[in-house]
């Protein structure tokens, strides 16, 4: 039987994924980068889409924003297809081998995205446009976010693996070599501000958080639970880095631009003073643990990172939101609820490292009348000749 084209076509795509078993690689400071840059444009239309929701501009699946959020996938996709199809000229490498340290996530997002991109299209045009919060709930819509955070964390796992592997780090400014996984923190902080927007007080309107902050009568738990909520995710992010990296100044403020942005483009950019506090507290936090140098075997460090976050960062939140609408919060509220932040943040870093005392067993005041004995015992032993 004769082989047909593609037959050999089969063939040689079989023999790609046939693992050679070679060391896997590590991507450089710079493919990192590019992969961050492809992925600004991939989350950047996703950010257009959430704005053109919030704004209620006509929506179907075929959209200009949608059409920048899908060409930023297929061109983050491609570069990182074409690392691998370099990997396989220059070394031969086929497989798992050809996927550089830290990008294995990515070969399940891609494919992964790109189903769900498909359903997403056919949900759209059977059952309809979703809104509102059914939004952060569509089947689709949870399946390309699990899709699209597995794409844009390459660049910060592919630094984590060099980390916990010992690998000899590139002879860069640490500025350069931590841009990368700076950009892709901030990414996947991204998707976690949209989908859990219901608790991130920054994507809700100042009039709804004042309304929701007047006091006992109209007092609602949204904005106070969210500043809680908040404070946990941003201290879990703080340590969660500063436990495996040395990170230089500005890396929380690079990481908190694309949330912050995201923030604002979930009410339509109606109120841009929460953007702007959202990034601020990057910078807050950034300036903290270049101060206090946070690590996780002190405790002291990390629960005064905690209260020197929260108190002014949500201070200012609320005062923002109440010189934006004229409508001030409680007293109570006002003064309480960035402490309570606080102190929910520092029990938080005491579960992180929680207290530790070595076991020391007590050594006898007097010696045991037995020791006399079982010395003797040893040194008759040891002396008695051998049969």
């Amino acid at each position: 039987m004769a082989i047909t084209p593609l037959d050999r076509l089969l063939e040689y795509k079989m023999h790609l994924l046939t693992d050679s078993r070679q060391p896997r690689a590590y991507a450089t400071w710079w493919q990192d980068l590019t992969t961050a840059a492809f992925s600004a444009w991939f989350f950047g239309g996703l950010i257009l889409d959430v704005n053109a929701h919030a704004r209620g501009w006509a929506e179907s699946f075929f959209t200009w924003w949608h059409l920048a959020f899908y060409t930023g996938f297929f061109a983050t996709a491609a570069w990182i297809a074409w690392m691998f199809l370099r990997a396989h000229r220059a070394d031969g490498r086929t497989g798992m081998a050809a996927v550089p340290h830290g990008y294995g996530p990515a070969v399940v997002g891609v494919p992964l995205f790109l189903v769900s991109g498909i359903a997403d299209m056919i949900w759209h045009e059977v059952l309809g446009v979703e809104t509102s919060l059914a939004i952060l709930f569509s089947p689709s819509h949870l399946t390309l976010a699990a899709g699209g955070v597995l794409i844009v964390a390459a660049p910060l796992l592919s630094a984590w693996r060099r980390a916990a592997l010992n690998a000899e780090p590139e002879p860069i400014p640490l500025e350069a070599r931590m841009a990368a996984p700076a950009l892709s923190l901030g990414y996947i902080t991204t998707a976690l501000v949209l989908f859990l927007a219901y608790l991130v007080p920054h994507t809700n309107p100042p009039a709804a958080v004042a309304a929701a902050l007047q006091g006992p009568n109209v007092f609602e738990g949204f904005p106070v639970a969210g500043i809680v909520f908040t404070t946990v995710l941003v201290l879990a992010l703080a340590v969660l880095m500063t436990g495996r990296f040395r990170l230089p100044l500005g890396f929380f403020t690079v990481a908190f631009a694309y949330p912050a942005v995201m923030a604002g483009a979930y009410t339509g950019f109606e109120y841009g003073g929460y953007v702007w506090i959202f990034l601020l507290s990057g910078a807050w936090l950034d300036f903290l643990i270049w101060l206090v140098r946070p690590e996780l075997r002190r405790r002291r460090d990390l629960l005064v990172l905690a209260g020197a976050w929260a108190v002014p960062i949500w201070a200012a939140f609320l005062i923002s939101t109440g010189a934006a609408t004229g409508v001030w919060p409680a007293a109570e509220i006002g003064l309480g609820a960035p402490v309570v932040a606080a102190v929910v943040g520092g029990l938080f870093m005491l579960v992180v490292q929680p207290e530790r005392r070595d076991y020391v067993p007590p050594v006898p005041v007097e010696p045991s009348p037995f020791d006399d004995v079982i010395a003797r015992a040893k040194a008759m032993t040891a002396n008695k000749p051998a049969e």
